[in-house]
């Protein structure tokens, strides 16, 4: 009788505990989820892109390179447009938690007076990994060298 009440009581335990694991699983799944939608609709939208630093000596600041025309990135669910001053860069991108990867894409290739914006961007973008809001309109785009990209989220959309 005791081996029979032992072991009624040793798989009500187990059943109990593997329960309240996967109850632990779907609270946690459901938590990751709740971060990946915040951090998409956090990112969704037009950014200014204010500085693109490849290295310690190569970097460039948009608006001082050609202050009559402003370089932006759209973030639209997935897909990534980016105006310089002189062409369009198009991909899509990969968002979980703060990791980001913007994948290759297309880009239009006119040959322009000053390209180096574009440049620029072309060697940061394929090493970008994570995205750190500094507040709800200053983001930086971190690479695994030390490239990054410091984006402001702009307002009233360009046209």
């Amino acid at each position: 009788m005791k081996t029979i009440l032992i072991s009624f009581i040793t798989i009500a335990v187990l059943t109990c505990s593997c329960n309240d694991r996967s109850q632990k699983q779907s609270s946690s799944q459901k938590t990751e989820d709740s971060t990946q939608r915040v951090q998409t609709n956090n990112l969704n939208g037009q950014w200014n892109i204010e500085n693109i630093v490849v290295n310690d000596s190569l970097c460039v600041h948009p608006s001082e390179e050609n202050p009559s025309r402003s370089s932006y990135i759209i973030f639209d669910n997935g897909i990534y447009s980016i105006m310089t001053d002189c062409n369009h860069i198009q991909g899509t991108y990969s968002l979980k938690g703060d990791s980001i990867v913007m994948h290759d894409g297309m880009s239009t290739e006119m040959a322009c007076e000053n390209m180096l914006i574009e440049d620029l961007l072309k060697k940061a973008i394929p090493d970008i990994r994570t995205v750190d809001f500094v507040n709800d309109s200053v983001m930086r785009l971190n690479s695994e060298t030390l490239a990054y990209i410091i984006l402001s989220r702009l307002k009233e959309p360009l046209k």
